[in-house]
């Protein structure tokens, strides 16, 4: 599954930026082409993937995290980027 992960830290303390993404980079085939804005293939759910990651944050620290469908669209993503998406699994969405 294919998942859209932003954050904001709350002082711009680098090391927290640092750890978020490397705690990232450990779940799955993952893609950062712009700042503060992840894109994740994993198996796991969006809640295990928030609590995996709030253990890196501050307290102040803002995160959120959403399955997205093969439905997107992108500008400037940079080369390779589409045949990048194309090989990534979305998983089924249910009707309704």
């Amino acid at each position: 599954m294919m998942f859209l992960i932003t954050f904001h830290v709350e002082n711009a303390d680098p090391i927290v930026t640092e750890r978020l993404g490397a705690a990232l980079k450990t779940m799955g085939n993952w893609s950062n082409r712009i700042p503060g804005a992840w894109l994740l293939e994993s198996d796991r759910s969006a809640r295990q993937i928030r609590d995996h990651l709030k253990q890196f944050m501050g307290e102040r620290d803002r995160l959120f995290v959403a399955r997205i469908s093969r439905n997107w669209a992108g500008r400037n993503m940079g080369t390779g980027f589409p045949e990048w998406m194309e090989r990534r699994k979305f998983g089924d969405f249910p009707n309704g």
